[in-house]
């Protein structure tokens, strides 16, 4: 072997080495879900602390659960793709509410807000003796 052909190898080594380091640096994860998100609040607009969301796929029948934060909002990551959910908010004193027909878009957030209604309830007596 001359001193050129082992050259060219040295050079054809390197650069194959290289393409394989740029292609690892091209890589990213895939993202296979999507994600619910919004707003619970009351009649005047106040945000409910502590509201129970439950999200479910209708077709699949999985459920997602989460409780609003202390501004009303609510996050549900993570959820399968596509659709449709329906979400039922509860807290107490208000009305139950339910919301169908939410279809998600893979790695994105759709948005449902809520605003519940206050009901009147009447407690019982309690007799402590």
């Amino acid at each position: 072997m001359n001193h050129f052909t082992l050259l060219n190898l040295t050079a054809r080594k390197t650069l194959v080495l290289f393409a394989l380091l740029l292609s690892g640096l091209t890589t990213y994860a895939q993202v296979t879900t999507s994600a619910l998100a919004g707003l619970v609040t009351d009649a005047k607009g106040e945000g409910l602390i502590g509201a129970t969301v439950i999200a479910t796929h209708v077709p699949s029948g999985s459920r997602y659960g989460t409780a609003t934060n202390s501004l009303g909002r609510y996050t549900l990551p993570a959820v399968r793709v596509g659709g449709p959910f329906t979400i039922v908010v509860t807290y107490t004193g208000y009305e139950a509410q339910t919301r169908e027909g939410i279809f998600t878009s893979l790695g994105t957030t759709a948005d449902a807000d809520f605003v519940l209604n206050e009901t009147g309830v009447a407690l019982e007596e309690v007799v402590i003796s």
